[in-house]
């Protein structure tokens, strides 16, 4: 019985691997384009119309989502490794990825023909002044609805904004966030999530155009991070993230958080949230690892979760950007640019169904360095437990 059993589980196993292989379409852009480059290194997609733009490590790539059988072209900036760009008219601004020490490099490059030709732009302002420190820019972001106002994010110098695409620009703050972004429905609120250095998740948000601003740290018992925030599209008020194996949510416009953990996945790093732009009681999850996504078609209440085996040999693939298409969502991965039915997404998840459950804090569980739990009390680890040695116990790191 205890054979049949296991053979029914590998089984079904089997089945929902196959099953979910078919979810993820590549598009074809390639690993040689999207290939991490280092720990910093987090190209974007744009859709603009129904052209598909992607900032790769060989340059600006473009395709056309209304024809099946179109290819990909260069579009601009031959050769350089992007992480972003922002369009104005014919003008591009991109963000050129780097990590590196050499003060003089270009990291801002401003081109009126499409990317074919173009100038360095990027001020000594944002560079480091020590020579010998690591230098990148981790996120260049356009305005929702000015397109000469721009926040660009400088390690190790902070966040900057230009209100001329560019040209000039000034220091709004010197914390570095992982991601900075403006909010959509009121771009006075600039909002900053990641992990501090002392491995906690936080936001630190202004509501003043960066003037001032809020230091957040939600409730969760070990280390984490909040990665890039999602807006709801009507209500100012509604904001969503993903972490480790978490959902941070807030109904009071950032200034306070509920941390959602996952009871059966808190391996999974989910890095970008998509709000549908028909239903926004549909949202989309993707995450780091394994080809993860996952949606909820409640507003973010209960998460259902289809999982991928890894297309490379390797299990660890990073996500880079999320996007929809119409009835079609675009997930850049490290890999490529995968299509994936919306339709298929939402039938899939129906039949799974994750469970979450609120952090508890003064408990003294422990946890591992993976946020499993291995014990409780003041009792050692479970027998046979991984990562014995260092734990985490009501949130913080400790011998035992």
């Amino acid at each position: 019985m205890k054979l049949q059993r296991l053979a029914i589980i590998a089984f079904s196993a089997f089945v929902t691997m196959a099953v979910h292989g078919q979810l993820f379409h590549p598009l074809g852009l390639g690993i040689e384009k999207g290939e991490r480059k280092g720990d910093f290194f987090q190209p974007q997609i744009h859709v603009e119309g129904d052209i598909l733009y992607a900032c790769t490590n060989q340059g600006l790539y473009s395709k056309d989502l209304s024809n099946g059988e179109s290819e990909w072209h260069l579009v601009g900036f031959e050769g350089i490794p992007l992480q972003d760009y922002a369009r104005r008219g014919d003008d591009i601004l991109a963000l050129r990825y780097s990590y590196s020490s050499n003060y003089n490099e270009a990291f801002l490059l401003l081109s009126h023909d499409g990317g074919k030709t173009y100038e360095d732009v990027t001020p000594d302002m944002i560079k480091t002044p020590h020579s010998g420190w690591k230098m990148v820019m981790k996120n260049l972001i356009q305005h929702p609805t000015d397109p000469n106002l721009l926040l660009v994010l400088s390690m190790p110098m902070g966040v900057f904004q230009s209100a001329d695409f560019g040209q000039s620009w000034n220091q709004l703050s010197d914390f570095i966030p992982d991601y900075i972004c403006y909010h959509p429905l009121n771009p006075e609120i600039i909002c900053g999530s990641g992990e501090s250095p002392g491995f906690w998740a936080y936001m630190n948000n202004s509501y003043d155009g960066g003037q001032t601003w809020e230091y957040v740290k939600p409730d969760y018992p070990g280390d984490n991070r909040v990665n890039r925030m999602a807006f709801h599209p009507a209500d100012l008020n509604r904001w969503i993230a993903g972490g480790f194996g978490t959902v941070y949510t807030s109904i009071d416009n950032g200034h306070t958080w509920n941390t959602q953990i996952f009871s059966g996945n808190r391996d999974a790093l989910w890095r970008y949230t998509l709000y549908d732009n028909e239903n926004p009681d549909i949202i989309y999850m993707a995450g780091d690892y394994y080809f993860r996504l996952m949606c909820s078609t409640d507003g973010g209440s209960t998460w259902n979760e289809p999982y991928l085996e890894p297309i490379k040999k390797t299990p660890r693939e990073y996500v880079y950007d999320l996007k929809q298409y119409g009835d079609r969502l675009l997930v850049f991965y490290e890999s490529d640019v995968y299509e994936i039915s919306k339709a298929e997404l939402l039938a899939q998840g129906a039949t799974s169904v994750q469970s979450i459950a609120q952090p508890t804090t003064g408990d003294e569980t422990l946890y591992d360095l993976q946020g499993r739990k291995i014990g409780s009390g003041k009792s050692f680890p479970l027998k046979g437990a991984r990562g014995a040695g260092i734990y985490i116990e009501d949130g913080k790191k400790m011998m035992k």
